[in-house]
């Protein structure tokens, strides 16, 4: 399972005056004076996203062609996830203010948020025109470059990031993953191992110097590392995925259980992690409860093989051939290799008498993978 993730936005937000820390009261709980209206649209200080909202829409109400307003206040909607309002108020504040680095860069960013690289690019790269020595920046573009797989021009903006700032974290930890991606798997241990000494309170980069150490088959450092990403935040569903994957495979069933319980309760819109839920459950023998993960794996991504193989396998223990070989039957459809699905196939005919089929398809597993009946037996099936 591969699991970068590509954080490196931090967005400008332009300051005005004396900032003022306010209490983060409602805004509807204070009245507004034009002073205060602009100092919660551009304070740099404890302001919160309610209050930035209410101090920029009334300098704009005042004056709907201020730009720097339009520009803060559109960087908010994108915080809030409003990204319809937001592309609208930084496409204003740009025709407004054509020399506006941070607003061409704030844009990028929601560019970058709709997945639209392309634009995200052009944007990051009028901002560098404008400012050429911010390191975000760079680091930024780097991002969408690498989103594209484009890896020469991600790796020349993630080195001129860290040329700008040798201190930027975040860049190492952006030029590391990209390595990883790639294969230049010491290149991507020193850039992690920098962006952890710069930073140490960064858990992906904890995740992702783990899956580093796990693929190098160095489990110990794999779970520790995991281990610090999570304390930092215990709602990282990535890196619970990725740890509950390592005690999948060490056959540790209850630690897998309970960290895939973890990641679905911080974040349950991955179908993949309801089918490993599902088989991990199904091997421990809980098998109504496998039963209903993989019912909503395939809501969520319906047909997909490897649900469907944990369901079929699901099945098996229950004693429900029929429907175990239908699974196994419709996994096969779409992947006529899979090991596992002949391997249970074999099983569940032999079951049921059909013993010609049931050597073919156990044979043809054995050829794929010389070791699949030690695997079905530590998952209690023979």
């Amino acid at each position: 399972m591969k699991n970068n993730h590509k954080v490196g936005i931090r967005s400008g937000l332009y300051a005005i005056g004396t900032a003022l820390i306010l209490l983060a009261l409602p805004a509807a709980a204070q009245s507004q004076s034009p002073t205060q209206a602009r100092q919660w649209c551009f304070a740099t200080d404890k302001i919160s996203d309610e209050q930035r909202l209410a101090g920029c829409s009334a300098v704009l109400r005042t004056n709907p062609s201020h730009a720097r307003a339009l520009a803060n206040r559109g960087e908010t909607f994108r915080r809030k996830g409003d990204m319809e309002r937001a592309l609208a108020d930084l496409n204003r504040a740009i025709d407004l203010e054509p020399r506006d680095a941070i607003a061409w860069y704030n844009r990028g960013i929601i560019y970058d948020d709709l997945g639209d690289r392309d634009h995200a690019i052009a944007d990051y790269t009028s901002a560098i025109r404008l400012e050429p020595n911010d390191a975000q920046y760079y680091n930024n573009r780097g991002n969408s470059y690498s989103g594209k797989d484009d890896y020469e021009r991600a790796i020349a903006d993630y080195d001129q990031a860290i040329k700008l700032d040798p201190k930027f974290a975040l860049a190492y930890y952006n030029r590391g993953s990209t390595y990883r991606e790639h294969d230049e798997t010491d290149r991507a241990l020193a850039d992690l191992d920098m962006s952890i000494k710069l930073d140490p309170n960064y858990g992906p980069a904890y995740g992702n110097r783990a899956r580093i150490y796990r693929d190098k088959g160095d489990r110990a450092r794999a779970l520790a590392d995991f281990g610090k990403s999570i304390a930092l935040n215990p709602n990282n569903d990535i890196d619970l995925i990725g740890r509950a994957d390592m005690y999948f495979d060490q056959h540790d069933y209850a630690l897998a259980l309970e960290n895939y319980d973890r990641a679905i309760k911080a974040n349950p819109r991955y179908a993949g992690v309801f089918n490993s839920r599902c088989m991990t459950r199904a091997i421990l023998g809980r098998l109504q409860e496998a039963l209903a993960d993989c019912e909503q794996s395939l809501r969520m991504a319906p047909n997909d093989p490897d649900t469907l193989d944990s369901r079929a396998f699901t099945y098996l223990k229950l004693g429900n051939l029929d429907a175990a070989i239908a699974d196994y039957d419709a996994a096969l459809g779409t992947r006529p290799k899979f090991d596992s699905s002949l391997y249970g196939r074999g099983l569940a005919k032999r079951k049921k008498g059909d013993n010609e089929g049931s050597e073919r398809d156990i044979a043809a597993a054995k050829a794929i993978n010389a070791g699949i009946a030690d695997v079905f037996a530590r998952y209690g099936v023979e």
